[in-house]
C-alpha cells in the first residue's frame, strides 16, 4: 500500500521501483481508484515472507500461527544471520537495511501471482493491489533467497576504497558507493 502519513521523499531508495509499478499498473478492475491512495506516500511492503503455517509450541501443544506475527520475526531472524556472518568475518553489521534490499533485488523471489484484496472475515475487499513483476504493493520486492542475501551482505563494499555502510549513515543518504 501507500502511506498517507509518510512521503517517498523519506524513502529515496524505493522511488525508482515504485515509479515503475505506478507507470505500469496491472490491468485489474480491483485496482484502487487514484484518489483512494497517495501515490507519493511511502510504499509498503519492502519485502514479504511466508505468513502461514508456522509451527510453535504454546502451553506444551503444537499450534499453527500466521500473519505478520510469523513472517516478520522470520525475516528479522534472517537479517540477524546476515549480520552474524558479517561480524564473523570482522565486518560491520548492515545497519539500516532498506537501501541494501533495493540494491539487491535479485536476492528475492519476485511474487507475480496474487493480490491483497482478500479482506479479513468479511469477504473480498472491493479494491486491492495485484502482484506484478518487480516491486508491488502486495509483496514488495518478493520473498528472500537467503543464500543470495548472504552473498550480497558479505560482498557489500568489497573492493571499494570509499564505502560507507548503511550503519554509518543517515538513512536519507544511505547508499553503497
Amino acid at each position: 500500500g501507500f502511506s498517507d502519513m509518510f512521503s517517498q521523499d523519506d524513502a529515496k531508495w524505493q522511488i525508482d521501483a515504485v515509479q515503475e509499478y505506478l507507470s505500469n499498473p496491472p490491468k485489474d478492475p480491483k485496482f484502487p481508484p487514484q484518489e483512494s491512495f497517495s501515490a507519493h506516500g511511502r510504499a509498503t511492503p519492502d519485502v514479504s515472507a511466508l505468513g502461514e503455517g508456522y509451527q510453535v509450541i504454546i502451553s506444551g501443544r503444537v499450534a499453527s500461527i500466521g500473519g505478520t506475527s510469523a513472517s516478520s520475526p522470520a525475516f528479522a531472524g534472517m537479517v540477524s544471520l546476515l549480520n552474524d556472518a558479517r561480524m564473523g568475518k570482522g565486518m560491520k553489521q548492515l545497519g539500516f537495511l532498506n537501501p541494501f534490499l533495493y540494491q539487491n533485488t535479485d536476492a528475492f523471489t519476485d511474487v507475480v501471482l496474487g493480490t491483497n484484496s482478500i479482506g479479513r472475515g468479511t469477504g473480498p475487499s472491493p479494491f486491492g493491489f495485484k502482484c506484478t513483476k518487480g516491486w508491488d504493493p502486495a509483496t514488495g520486492l518478493g520473498t528472500p533467497k537467503f543464500d543470495k542475501l548472504l552473498t550480497a551482505a558479505l560482498n557489500a563494499c568489497a573492493g571499494k576504497s570509499k564505502c560507507l555502510l548503511n550503519s554509518d549513515l543517515d538513512p536519507e543518504i544511505a547508499v553503497f558507493k
